[in-house]
């Protein structure tokens, strides 16, 4: 049963932490962090050039540098939470196989929905989350989410 809740609250962590990060990067307050996360959209992929054959890497203007450097202290502060409330090594490990598994797939499949005729986009599942991240190329304002907009419900910046 603890290994469920860890899972469950591993899960809750990592998609809300990416919410979090991902809205903050559209604020203006974020300065230059701000501005790279704006040429991906702007320049890289705006709306009416959303598709590429492959992933037009921005280079060292890439975001995921910076989910990278401040997931550290927060998955290290996930990591104490967890001992402090005297897990097993094996579980805290798995919470944190658990972290690294959906912040890489955040990215693989954030990558994927620019890619034309990408090998997932033959499937119902992922041209849905497609239209859903299209939509948040074409109002900056909505979808932050990437596979899961669960967040973005709650935060009411979800749009169909």
């Amino acid at each position: 049963m603890a290994l469920l809740i860890v899972i469950l609250f591993s899960y809750v962590f990592v998609t809300l932490f990416g919410y979090i990060v991902h809205w903050s990067l559209h604020q203006p307050w974020m300065g230059r962090f701000n501005r790279s996360h704006m040429r991906h959209h702007l320049i890289l992929y705006p709306p009416e050039d959303y598709y590429s054959k492959t992933y037009r890497d921005a280079g060292s203007d890439s975001t995921t540098k910076f989910f990278v450097a401040i997931s550290v202290p927060v998955v290290t502060v996930l990591i104490l939470i967890l001992a402090m409330l005297g897990l097993p090594l094996s579980v805290i490990l798995l919470a944190l196989y658990e972290v690294a598994f959906l912040g890489w797939l955040h990215d693989y499949v954030h990558d994927a929905f620019h890619i034309s005729d990408h090998w997932l986009s033959k499937y119902t599942f992922f041209k849905k989350l497609d239209v859903l991240h299209f939509n948040h190329h074409a109002d900056m304002s909505k979808n932050f989410g990437i596979y899961v907009f669960h967040w973005d419900k709650v935060f009411k910046t979800f749009k169909k």
